[in-house]
């Protein structure tokens, strides 16, 4: 897997945690079950993004990860920390004193042993403040599998990342406006994106509509508009008819507050 992808598949769920942690959770605390809860939304938001990848053909349909959550609790009024695993360690560490957050989002890289292990999900310290409790999930991929692309291509990523590119973006123009030879441009893209850039961007645009479906109120339509969408019917086309990924398979998680 090229560094790119895996890095944007970092990224998103990263910041799928950061939003998660943002969404009224302390409500939950007053359910006797608000663990379970916590842990039910952490592996919901993973599959829904390990489906959406799987589908636009960014991971591979056979890619596993750990299908059973990780819950690590601690007694923060009693911690020895030479009783601590390293991604124990990492987890108080995101702990910050004074308290000021009650949520807490996890994104942990960890290389051993030839092996890239990323940790994520969330905390939450409980009301009493003595106490926390990490809800994650563990994802794994060789060090040897991955792959690094020139630093000649690094371009790329500025012009994915432009706020200039417009709803009907030409990847001629981008190249032109670039100073690329558009042949050059698209061999570039093919090699540092896996696709071309116009798939690219349109996949950007899909990952930007996933975390507005799941994690505002906006309608569809509202969706569809602020992601660049022409209307809300392609927007649909896209998602269910090309890459078979149904728009209304993603939860709108402010409902279940």
């Amino acid at each position: 897997m090229s560094v790119f992808l895996l890095s944007l598949i970092d990224k998103s769920i990263g910041g799928a945690m950061i939003k998660l942690s943002q969404l009224p959770l302390r409500f939950l605390l007053l359910s006797y079950n608000h663990q379970e809860i916590l842990a039910g939304l952490v592996e919901k938001i993973l599959k829904t993004y390990i489906r959406f990848f799987q589908c636009v053909q960014i991971i591979p349909s056979e890619y596993n990860y750990s299908q059973n959550g990780i819950v690590k609790m601690f007694d923060l009024l009693n911690i020895n920390s030479d009783n601590l695993d390293h991604i124990e360690r990492k987890l108080i560490n995101l702990i910050e004193t004074p308290i000021t957050n009650f949520a807490i989002p996890v994104n942990i890289h960890l290389y051993q042993s030839g092996q890239l292990f990323w940790y994520t999900g969330i905390g939450v310290l409980e009301s009493t403040g003595h106490s926390a409790a990490f809800f994650l999930h563990r994802f794994s991929i060789s060090t040897a599998s991955i792959d690094y692309s020139p630093s000649s291509l690094h371009y790329l990523d500025n012009i994915l990342n432009s706020d200039n590119l417009i709803r009907s973006v030409s990847p001629r123009k981008v190249a032109a406006d670039y100073g690329k030879n558009y042949n050059h441009f698209q061999r570039d893209c093919k090699e540092y994106f896996g696709d071309t850039f116009h798939q690219m961007h349109n996949k950007m645009k899909m990952l930007a509509v996933l975390a507005d479906i799941m994690f505002t109120d906006y309608s569809f339509k509202e969706v569809a508009y602020r992601n660049d969408f022409f209307n809300y019917n392609s927007m649909y086309i896209l998602f269910c008819r090309k890459y078979k990924f149904p728009i209304d398979s993603i939860p709108r998680l402010l409902t279940e507050f």
